[in-house]
Protein backbone atom coordinates (compact mmCIF):
# COMPACT_ATOMS: atom_id res chain seq x y z
CA UNK A 1 0.00 0.00 0.00
CA UNK A 2 1.64 3.36 -1.33
CA UNK A 3 0.79 6.68 0.83
CA UNK A 4 -0.83 8.66 -1.95
CA UNK A 5 -3.06 7.78 -4.54
CA UNK A 6 -2.74 10.16 -7.63
CA UNK A 7 -6.37 9.91 -9.49
CA UNK A 8 -6.44 11.33 -12.83
CA UNK A 9 -10.50 10.94 -14.71
CA UNK A 10 -9.03 11.62 -18.61
CA UNK A 11 -11.05 12.09 -21.48
CA UNK A 12 -8.68 14.90 -23.74
CA UNK A 13 -5.82 13.79 -25.23
CA UNK A 14 -3.95 17.57 -25.53
CA UNK A 15 -2.34 18.24 -22.46
CA UNK A 16 -2.51 14.91 -21.17
CA UNK A 17 1.20 13.78 -21.61
CA UNK A 18 2.65 17.10 -19.58
CA UNK A 19 -0.32 16.30 -16.91
CA UNK A 20 1.33 12.58 -16.33
CA UNK A 21 4.79 14.02 -16.87
CA UNK A 22 4.17 16.25 -14.16
CA UNK A 23 2.99 13.90 -11.72
CA UNK A 24 5.84 11.06 -12.52
CA UNK A 25 8.59 13.87 -11.69
CA UNK A 26 7.12 14.08 -7.92
CA UNK A 27 10.63 14.74 -5.90
CA UNK A 28 8.73 12.27 -2.92
CA UNK A 29 8.13 9.24 -5.33
CA UNK A 30 5.80 6.79 -2.94
CA UNK A 31 2.58 7.06 -4.93
CA UNK A 32 0.83 5.38 -7.21
CA UNK A 33 -0.98 7.24 -10.41
CA UNK A 34 -4.36 5.77 -11.40
CA UNK A 35 -5.82 6.91 -14.67
CA UNK A 36 -9.79 6.14 -15.55
CA UNK A 37 -9.85 6.75 -19.09
CA UNK A 38 -13.59 8.15 -19.07
CA UNK A 39 -14.25 5.95 -22.69
CA UNK A 40 -12.39 8.71 -24.64
CA UNK A 41 -12.47 8.83 -28.14
CA UNK A 42 -8.89 10.19 -28.24
CA UNK A 43 -5.55 7.99 -28.05
CA UNK A 44 -5.18 8.08 -24.23
CA UNK A 45 -4.10 4.74 -23.93
CA UNK A 46 -1.16 5.12 -26.51
CA UNK A 47 0.06 7.99 -24.22
CA UNK A 48 -0.20 5.75 -20.90
CA UNK A 49 1.88 3.30 -22.33
CA UNK A 50 4.77 5.68 -23.85
CA UNK A 51 5.85 5.98 -20.02
CA UNK A 52 7.20 2.71 -18.57
CA UNK A 53 6.58 3.34 -14.90
CA UNK A 54 5.55 0.72 -12.53
CA UNK A 55 3.56 3.09 -10.58
CA UNK A 56 0.60 4.07 -13.12
CA UNK A 57 -2.37 1.95 -12.99
CA UNK A 58 -5.13 1.85 -16.04
CA UNK A 59 -8.61 1.56 -16.74
CA UNK A 60 -11.01 2.03 -18.48
CA UNK A 61 -14.64 2.55 -18.20
CA UNK A 62 -17.19 0.88 -20.15
CA UNK A 63 -19.18 3.82 -21.06
CA UNK A 64 -18.72 7.55 -20.87
CA UNK A 65 -20.00 8.37 -17.10
CA UNK A 66 -17.98 12.26 -16.85
CA UNK A 67 -20.79 13.07 -19.73
CA UNK A 68 -23.74 12.38 -17.43
CA UNK A 69 -22.29 13.43 -14.05
CA UNK A 70 -18.39 14.41 -13.39
CA UNK A 71 -18.92 14.44 -10.15
CA UNK A 72 -19.83 10.50 -10.32
CA UNK A 73 -17.08 9.93 -12.47
CA UNK A 74 -14.84 11.40 -9.42
CA UNK A 75 -16.28 9.28 -7.27
CA UNK A 76 -16.01 6.36 -9.56
CA UNK A 77 -12.58 7.07 -9.92
CA UNK A 78 -11.34 7.13 -5.82
CA UNK A 79 -12.63 3.79 -5.23
CA UNK A 80 -9.08 2.37 -7.54
CA UNK A 81 -7.10 4.48 -4.84
CA UNK A 82 -4.99 2.30 -1.89
CA UNK A 83 -3.28 5.25 -0.74
CA UNK A 84 -3.84 6.98 2.32
CA UNK A 85 -4.02 10.32 1.02
CA UNK A 86 -5.45 11.13 -2.61
CA UNK A 87 -4.91 13.65 -5.10
CA UNK A 88 -7.73 14.29 -7.93
CA UNK A 89 -5.69 15.39 -10.42
CA UNK A 90 -6.81 16.50 -14.36
CA UNK A 91 -5.70 15.55 -17.82
CA UNK A 92 -4.71 19.09 -18.78
CA UNK A 93 -2.93 20.63 -15.23
CA UNK A 94 0.36 20.84 -14.08
CA UNK A 95 2.01 19.83 -10.63
CA UNK A 96 5.44 21.36 -9.29
CA UNK A 97 8.28 18.35 -8.26
CA UNK A 98 7.56 19.31 -4.49
CA UNK A 99 3.96 19.16 -4.57
CA UNK A 100 3.67 15.81 -2.71
CA UNK A 101 6.86 16.29 -0.70
CA UNK A 102 5.69 19.61 0.72
CA UNK A 103 1.94 18.34 1.10
CA UNK A 104 2.94 15.22 2.94
CA UNK A 105 5.15 17.32 5.54
CA UNK A 106 2.11 19.79 6.33
CA UNK A 107 0.17 16.16 6.67
CA UNK A 108 2.72 14.61 9.36
CA UNK A 109 2.72 18.33 10.98
CA UNK A 110 -1.12 18.71 11.27
CA UNK A 111 -2.14 15.17 11.46
CA UNK A 112 -5.57 16.04 12.77
CA UNK A 113 -6.67 18.03 9.17
CA UNK A 114 -8.37 15.97 6.45
CA UNK A 115 -7.35 18.60 4.04
CA UNK A 116 -3.84 19.99 2.44
CA UNK A 117 -3.72 23.29 -0.02
CA UNK A 118 -1.61 24.57 -2.12
CA UNK A 119 -1.42 27.79 -3.20
CA UNK A 120 -2.03 28.05 -7.30
CA UNK A 121 -0.81 29.38 -10.75
CA UNK A 122 -3.24 29.52 -13.33
CA UNK A 123 -1.24 29.09 -16.94
CA UNK A 124 -2.74 29.42 -20.73
CA UNK A 125 -2.16 27.04 -23.67
CA UNK A 126 0.77 27.95 -23.74
CA UNK A 127 1.97 27.00 -20.17
CA UNK A 128 2.60 31.34 -20.20
CA UNK A 129 1.81 32.60 -16.33
CA UNK A 130 -1.59 34.59 -16.92
CA UNK A 131 -2.91 34.00 -12.90
CA UNK A 132 -1.07 33.82 -9.38
CA UNK A 133 -3.10 32.42 -6.06
CA UNK A 134 -2.62 33.87 -2.33
CA UNK A 135 -0.58 31.96 -0.21
CA UNK A 136 -3.09 30.98 3.02
CA UNK A 137 -1.80 31.02 6.53
CA UNK A 138 -0.14 27.29 7.30
CA UNK A 139 -2.87 25.74 9.32
CA UNK A 140 -6.47 27.82 8.82
CA UNK A 141 -9.90 26.12 10.79
CA UNK A 142 -13.41 25.76 9.07
CA UNK A 143 -14.25 29.55 9.91
CA UNK A 144 -11.46 31.52 8.49
CA UNK A 145 -11.16 28.76 5.34
CA UNK A 146 -15.14 29.79 4.41
CA UNK A 147 -14.53 33.32 5.01
CA UNK A 148 -10.97 33.14 2.96
CA UNK A 149 -12.87 31.58 -0.33
CA UNK A 150 -15.81 34.04 0.28
CA UNK A 151 -13.72 37.40 0.15
CA UNK A 152 -11.75 35.86 -3.22
CA UNK A 153 -8.56 35.72 -1.47
CA UNK A 154 -7.91 31.42 -2.59
CA UNK A 155 -8.51 30.63 -6.50
CA UNK A 156 -10.73 27.34 -6.41
CA UNK A 157 -10.21 24.51 -8.03
CA UNK A 158 -9.77 20.24 -7.20
CA UNK A 159 -6.21 19.50 -8.29
CA UNK A 160 -4.34 21.58 -5.82
CA UNK A 161 -5.66 19.55 -2.40
CA UNK A 162 -4.26 16.54 -0.64
CA UNK A 163 -7.32 14.81 0.61
CA UNK A 164 -6.86 12.50 3.87
CA UNK A 165 -8.57 9.12 1.54
CA UNK A 166 -10.77 7.43 4.40
CA UNK A 167 -12.80 10.76 5.08
CA UNK A 168 -12.85 11.35 1.36
CA UNK A 169 -14.48 7.70 0.71
CA UNK A 170 -16.74 8.37 3.97
CA UNK A 171 -18.23 11.66 2.57
CA UNK A 172 -17.41 11.87 -0.98
CA UNK A 173 -17.50 14.44 -3.48
CA UNK A 174 -20.59 16.68 -3.57
CA UNK A 175 -22.59 16.46 -7.11
CA UNK A 176 -23.77 19.96 -8.87
CA UNK A 177 -24.57 19.89 -12.40
CA UNK A 178 -21.40 19.34 -14.85
CA UNK A 179 -19.38 19.30 -11.58
CA UNK A 180 -19.62 23.25 -11.29
CA UNK A 181 -18.99 24.42 -7.92
CA UNK A 182 -18.52 20.90 -6.34
CA UNK A 183 -15.08 22.01 -6.09
CA UNK A 184 -16.06 24.83 -3.43
CA UNK A 185 -18.96 22.54 -1.74
CA UNK A 186 -16.60 19.37 -1.48
CA UNK A 187 -13.21 21.60 0.24
CA UNK A 188 -15.39 23.56 2.48
CA UNK A 189 -16.95 19.78 3.80
CA UNK A 190 -13.64 18.42 4.06
CA UNK A 191 -12.34 21.36 5.74
CA UNK A 192 -14.28 20.65 9.23
CA UNK A 193 -11.40 19.69 11.12
CA UNK A 194 -9.07 22.91 9.71
CA UNK A 195 -6.86 22.76 6.35
CA UNK A 196 -2.92 23.21 6.26
CA UNK A 197 -1.56 25.50 3.32
CA UNK A 198 1.79 25.03 1.72
CA UNK A 199 3.71 28.48 1.50
CA UNK A 200 4.03 27.89 -2.08
CA UNK A 201 2.29 27.53 -5.31
CA UNK A 202 2.90 24.42 -6.38
CA UNK A 203 0.30 23.56 -8.80
CA UNK A 204 -0.48 24.76 -12.40
CA UNK A 205 -4.44 25.28 -13.00
CA UNK A 206 -4.69 25.63 -16.97
CA UNK A 207 -7.31 27.92 -18.44
CA UNK A 208 -7.94 26.93 -21.84
CA UNK A 209 -10.71 26.48 -24.61
CA UNK A 210 -11.16 22.96 -23.71
CA UNK A 211 -11.47 22.97 -20.35
CA UNK A 212 -14.73 22.51 -18.79
CA UNK A 213 -14.65 25.45 -15.99
CA UNK A 214 -13.98 28.16 -18.82
CA UNK A 215 -16.93 26.57 -21.19
CA UNK A 216 -19.74 29.07 -21.79
CA UNK A 217 -21.45 25.96 -23.27
CA UNK A 218 -23.41 24.90 -20.38
CA UNK A 219 -24.62 28.07 -18.62
CA UNK A 220 -27.70 26.68 -17.33
CA UNK A 221 -26.14 24.34 -15.70
CA UNK A 222 -23.85 26.70 -14.46
CA UNK A 223 -27.00 28.79 -13.05
CA UNK A 224 -28.36 25.59 -11.31
CA UNK A 225 -25.38 24.71 -10.14
CA UNK A 226 -24.39 28.28 -8.61
CA UNK A 227 -28.16 28.07 -6.47
CA UNK A 228 -27.20 24.96 -5.48
CA UNK A 229 -23.93 26.21 -3.81
CA UNK A 230 -25.26 28.98 -2.02
CA UNK A 231 -28.74 26.80 -0.62
CA UNK A 232 -25.57 24.46 0.74
CA UNK A 233 -23.70 27.19 1.56
CA UNK A 234 -26.82 28.95 3.87
CA UNK A 235 -27.00 25.19 5.44
CA UNK A 236 -23.98 25.13 6.73
CA UNK A 237 -25.11 25.44 10.09
CA UNK A 238 -21.46 26.28 11.83
CA UNK A 239 -21.83 27.02 15.61
CA UNK A 240 -20.82 30.57 16.41
CA UNK A 241 -17.14 30.36 17.85
CA UNK A 242 -15.98 31.99 21.48
CA UNK A 243 -12.95 33.31 20.09
CA UNK A 244 -12.87 37.15 18.64
CA UNK A 245 -10.95 36.65 15.79
CA UNK A 246 -13.22 33.23 14.64
CA UNK A 247 -16.17 35.55 15.55
CA UNK A 248 -15.23 37.76 12.76
CA UNK A 249 -14.58 35.02 10.38
CA UNK A 250 -17.91 33.51 11.18
CA UNK A 251 -19.81 37.14 10.97
CA UNK A 252 -18.73 37.35 7.43
CA UNK A 253 -19.82 34.35 5.97
CA UNK A 254 -23.28 34.99 7.26
CA UNK A 255 -26.59 35.15 5.03
CA UNK A 256 -26.05 38.95 3.91
CA UNK A 257 -22.43 38.47 2.86
CA UNK A 258 -23.40 34.88 0.93
CA UNK A 259 -25.79 36.77 -0.76
CA UNK A 260 -23.86 39.46 -1.84
CA UNK A 261 -21.33 36.92 -3.55
CA UNK A 262 -24.81 34.91 -4.86
CA UNK A 263 -25.41 38.09 -6.88
CA UNK A 264 -22.02 38.58 -8.33
CA UNK A 265 -21.46 35.12 -9.18
CA UNK A 266 -24.84 35.14 -10.94
CA UNK A 267 -23.81 38.17 -12.72
CA UNK A 268 -20.10 37.14 -13.69
CA UNK A 269 -20.25 33.53 -13.86
CA UNK A 270 -23.29 33.16 -16.16
CA UNK A 271 -25.80 36.01 -16.75
CA UNK A 272 -23.53 38.46 -18.45
CA UNK A 273 -21.98 35.52 -21.34
CA UNK A 274 -25.84 35.01 -22.22
CA UNK A 275 -27.01 36.52 -25.57
CA UNK A 276 -29.46 39.04 -25.34
CA UNK A 277 -32.24 36.96 -26.35
CA UNK A 278 -31.62 34.35 -23.65
CA UNK A 279 -32.29 37.72 -21.17
CA UNK A 280 -35.28 35.54 -19.64
CA UNK A 281 -32.73 33.44 -17.74
CA UNK A 282 -32.30 36.43 -15.08
CA UNK A 283 -35.75 34.94 -13.46
CA UNK A 284 -33.99 31.56 -12.76
CA UNK A 285 -31.29 33.38 -10.24
CA UNK A 286 -33.70 31.83 -7.59
CA UNK A 287 -31.82 33.23 -4.54
CA UNK A 288 -32.10 37.05 -5.53
CA UNK A 289 -35.21 39.59 -4.58
CA UNK A 290 -37.26 40.55 -7.55
CA UNK A 291 -35.93 43.97 -6.52
CA UNK A 292 -32.11 42.49 -7.88
CA UNK A 293 -33.09 40.43 -10.56
CA UNK A 294 -34.84 43.74 -12.37
CA UNK A 295 -31.56 45.75 -11.55
CA UNK A 296 -29.47 42.80 -13.01
CA UNK A 297 -31.71 43.03 -16.01
CA UNK A 298 -30.76 46.68 -16.66
CA UNK A 299 -27.14 45.70 -15.92
CA UNK A 300 -27.54 43.33 -18.42
CA UNK A 301 -28.48 45.49 -20.98
CA UNK A 302 -26.68 48.01 -20.56
CA UNK A 303 -24.02 45.74 -21.06
CA UNK A 304 -25.03 43.98 -24.45
CA UNK A 305 -25.71 47.51 -25.48
CA UNK A 306 -22.34 49.13 -24.94
CA UNK A 307 -20.31 46.06 -26.10
CA UNK A 308 -22.60 46.39 -29.32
Amino acid sequence: MCIVSFVLPAYKAKFFHQAIDSILNQSYPDFELIIVDDASPEHLKEIVDSFNDTRIRYYRNAQNIGGRSLVEQWNHCIEYASGEYIVLAADDDIYLPGFLEQCLGLARKYPGVDLIRTGVEQIDEQNNLIGIDNILPEYCNKYQFLYYWVNGTAFTCIGNYLFKASVLRDKKFIDFPFGYCADVASTIMMAENGVSNTSEMLFQFRISTIHLSGSIKHLSSKLKATTLLYKWLNGLGYAKPESKSDNYHYDQVQHQVLYSKCRYDYYNQVIKYLPFYKFYAIKDCELLSVRDKFLMFLRFSAHKLLKN
